[in-house]
């Protein structure tokens, strides 16, 4: 690449940003969901849907946008993103009425679809094969920071300052980036002669995503199933139309025959689901078992992610100096045995018990996160980026979301319809401790995929075009 070390690294300041205003977006609302609710009337399902809207319009989108950006550039496409995302953030301060707010909150998380579909993709096009570690390392550590701080900062600046202020202070570093971008990266869209747009497979995606997202979220009815059979009908049909067509929104070569980038995927899939559904665990247990209240839960759960983003950017040096497999494996391995030590946690657990799970935790994700991701990345062509970026965002989406899923059957087995209370814990006691044993042995498996995911000498040349 020609692009100059401080034009490199202003681009990975751009990338990084987004990487943490996404996530941020997503879990500091959740810490303003009563005051929204309080001060916009809304009801319970529309407080649901403040998230499930972003989430869904996010997942759907991905792919689409990951293959646009291919064709069109994808400097243009982030930037554009970019800016739906913080004109959007700045409307949502001003949302007059809940039906405002959640239309609002559907086009910012098409925004950021539009950036995360692009950033991986820009950091490979700016760095080279011998630094993209460090960077793959930093921009992962900018997602857990969104993570950790969402709920904390959102929990402060609501209480100080009101909801509204979430919005206003979370687009000002978005406006820094837009700066940024504007003045290093090349916006200018440039259709590439020959390539075709795949609107069949665009449609196709986006109905799929949206059913099965809406059928996991509603398995408890009949709706919820038949969504998610029309959603694996969907996916079907997908797949034959994009085996048979010339210019394929998903090139299923990718996956045939390269073992970094599917065996990558996999893992990917099964360590995210099993992760972010422990965090989810861990809350009602910090709370229901050890009689935390919110803030205390919250600021407990927070040295996960703390520690995650505190490792990746070292990992991430790591990987451009050690195979990558096996850090990944490694990394997959500590998360295992994280889940593993959960599972044996009870209501007479210490706090020192605890935070080692979550330090072991932490130290796994950030041990496998970067590399993992530079493994998927190196079994594919330099004209699949875009879309290989899109799918690493689409399997994480699709993992804490099968996660979700599991967690809400079983501790509908064990509970019931009955409230989540101190009166019920020992039930729900019983489902945590099978479900974190299962996701602690889906890890294991996730290790052992990871582990032979060693990329094959030349395996994204071979993906070339004539």
């Amino acid at each position: 690449m020609n692009t100059d070390t401080s034009k490199q690294w202003a681009i990975l300041t751009a990338v990084v940003v987004t990487q943490c205003a996404v996530p941020f977006m997503l879990s500091a609302v959740g810490v303003c969901l009563p005051s929204i609710g309080r001060d916009l009337g809304a009801t319970a399902i529309q407080l649901t849907l403040v998230e499930s809207v972003f989430l869904a319009v996010n997942a759907m989108f991905l792919l689409p946008l990951g293959r646009a950006a291919d064709i069109l550039g994808r400097g243009g496409v982030f930037l554009a993103g970019l800016a739906i995302f913080t004109a959007s953030s700045l409307s949502l301060a001003f949302a007059p009425d809940m039906a405002g707010f959640l239309a609002l909150r559907a086009v910012q998380g098409f925004g950021g679809a539009m950036t995360l579909a692009t950033g991986l993709a820009l950091l490979y096009d700016a760095f080279p094969p011998q630094t993209r570690g460090r960077a793959l390392g930093i921009s992962v550590a900018g997602i857990y920071l969104g993570i950790s701080g969402g709920p904390f900062l959102g929990g402060v600046i609501t209480t100080h300052l009101g909801w509204r202020w979430v919005f206003y202070l979370g687009m000002l570093p978005c406006l820094v980036s837009l700066a940024i971008c504007l003045r290093n990266l090349d916006w200018r869209l440039r259709p590439k002669p020959g390539e075709r747009f795949d609107w069949t497979g665009a449609v196709l995606c986006v109905v799929c995503i949206g059913l099965l997202t809406y059928g996991s979220a509603h398995t408890e009815s009949m709706a919820g199933w038949m969504s998610m059979a029309g959603g694996a009908a969907t996916l079907a049909a997908f797949l034959l139309v994009e085996r048979a067509s010339p210019s394929p929104l998903l090139d299923l070569r990718l996956f045939v025959g390269n073992r970094a980038f599917s065996l990558g995927m996999a893992a990917m899939f099964l360590i995210y689901s099993s992760a972010f559904g422990a965090s989810f665990l861990l809350s009602l247990y910090l709370q229901y078992g050890r009689n935390m209240n919110p803030s205390e839960a919250g600021l407990l759960l927070a040295f996960q992610p703390l520690v995650q983003c505190l490792v990746s950017p070292f990992t991430g040096r790591l990987s451009d100096r050690l195979p990558v497999h096996l850090m990944a494996g490694s990394g997959a391995l500590f998360v295992a045995a994280g889940l593993l030590l959960a599972s044996t946690l009870d209501a007479g657990s210490g706090q020192g018990t605890v935070i080692a799970v979550l330090a072991v935790v932490g130290l796994g994700i950030g041990l496998f996160a970067a590399p993992n991701m530079a493994g998927v990345m190196s079994g594919v062509a330099p004209q699949r980026y875009g879309v290989a970026s899109a799918l690493t965002g689409q399997t994480r989406t699709l993992g804490m979301t099968c996660g979700m899923v599991l967690i809400t059957l079983v501790i509908s087995h064990f509970v019931g319809n009955r409230p989540l209370g101190a009166e019920v814990f020992a039930q729900y006691h019983t489902a945590m401790r099978l479900l974190l044993t299962l996701f602690g042995c889906t890890c294991l498996f996730g290790s052992v995929l990871a582990f032979l995911g060693a990329a094959k000498p030349h395996a994204a040349r071979s993906q070339e075009k004539p």
